[in-house]
């Protein structure tokens, strides 16, 4: 399957639907990604903490801008067919000491769009694999509800911060929130799609930039980014979804200069990302 081809109008979808607001949208997400996780394994605390992010967070106060429209695009699953999936590769990587949390190199996350049920409502299914072996499952999620890839890639940078750190996932979440609701940096691009390349825009945000308590989780998290990659090109929304963290990541070496001893040495404390890889058919 391709994406849905040609792009509407800036703030419409690939069929010149303009997008629904970001306030009704963040708060549809919110309730539907109130359903308790099936299992346990990366995602951490799963859909409980995936709804304290979303909820209330574009409440009075909050700016709506592009990045937030984005986001929290209802429709976003329009593109994808009863049956098939949505394959995202995930990898989690860098140098942090020890083996809290796992290292990820051949992980998948996946999302399925399932038939209606006997209430004629469609609903779409996600899980994350560690190779073959299964080790997040949640409840089906409404398919107008936005993509709720995004909100399972936000829990598990929020789960992997605090294993990490040693702070409290509540405070990370907020703050991660916070800057979800309010931060509005948006880049053009193209990115490459079934052969083909199309334009994209790179929302960037940095939760703990500005945070008075961010260097005592360590001063690396101070520079966590966080990247989403989208296009209304790509079934889904989301090209690529990435968190990352370091004075490696905060200011990369010159292309083909060699690290000072001491200094980093290129690679990210953490690295942890989603690639849309592929659109498997039922």
């Amino acid at each position: 399957m391709t994406g849905p081809s040609g792009t509407g109008p800036s703030g419409t979808g690939p069929s010149g639907k303009r997008r629904r607001p970001a306030r009704a949208a963040a708060a549809a997400l919110s309730l539907a990604l109130a359903a308790p996780l099936l299992g346990t394994g990366l995602v951490g605390s799963g859909l409980l903490g995936i709804g304290l992010l979303t909820s209330g967070l574009l409440g009075p106060g909050a700016r709506a801008g592009e990045a937030q429209d984005r986001l929290f695009a209802l429709g976003a699953l329009d593109a994808v067919e009863t049956g098939e999936t949505l394959v995202y590769d995930y990898s989690r990587r860098g140098t942090w000491p020890g083996d809290e949390p796992a290292r990820l190199d051949h992980g998948e996350a996946r999302l399925t769009v399932e038939p209606p049920g006997a209430d004629g409502a469609q609903r779409a299914r996600a899980e994350v694999r560690d190779g073959e072996t299964v080790i997040g499952r949640f409840n089906p999620f409404p398919v107008d509800a936005g993509n709720p890839m995004f909100m399972v890639f936000m829990e598990e940078a929020v789960s992997t911060m605090a294993t990490l750190t040693g702070g409290s996932s509540f405070y990370i979440r907020n703050r991660m929130r916070e800057a979800l609701a309010s931060q509005n940096a948006v880049e053009e691009t193209t990115v490459s799609f079934d052969g083909r390349s199309v334009p994209a825009r790179v929302l960037t945000f940095q939760p703990f930039l500005n945070d008075r308590n961010a260097n005592k989780m360590g001063p690396a998290f101070v520079d966590l980014t966080i990247r989403f990659t989208m296009s209304d090109e790509i079934p889904g929304g989301f090209a690529r979804m990435e968190a990352v963290t370091g004075p490696a990541a905060a200011a990369p070496a010159p292309a083909g200069s060699a690290p000072e001893a001491g200094e980093p040495a290129g690679e990210p404390l953490v690295d942890m990302s989603f690639n849309l890889a592929k659109v498997e058919e039922g």
